[in-house]
């Protein structure tokens, strides 16, 4: 009944069919793909802006720390502490008087 002209041609139609669903299935993986890298480039921009306020952040600290390492060397000075014991009333003994036994408590000046 058919000519050998139909038969080719429905086995074409047919090829047709499975290259059509080919076509789709890579241009829906390209959409996916691309979606796909739209997140990771969001990803990594907003991975890259919290490195940049961390990095931020990181100076302040080490700016404080640089500030309160000279306070400690200013408190420590001599001349500091010459102040502080001034403030504190404190006065200055001349001679250290060691006790020679355990029962004394205390020596008389």
């Amino acid at each position: 009944m058919f000519s050998h002209y139909a038969k080719s041609k429905k086995f074409r139609r047919g090829h047709n069919r499975g290259l059509a669903l080919l076509s789709v299935l890579v241009f829906f993986s390209v959409i996916c793909l691309g979606f796909f890298y739209l997140i990771q480039t969001n990803s990594l921009v907003g991975q890259s802006y919290k490195i940049r306020e961390q990095k931020k952040y990181l100076g302040e600290l080490e700016n404080q720390r640089h500030d309160l390492e000279i306070e400690i060397a200013r408190m420590q000075s001599p001349a500091s502490l010459e102040e502080m014991i001034q403030s504190l009333d404190l006065i200055e003994i001349g001679q250290v008087i060691y006790l020679e036994s355990e029962k004394a408590m205390a020596t008389i000046r």
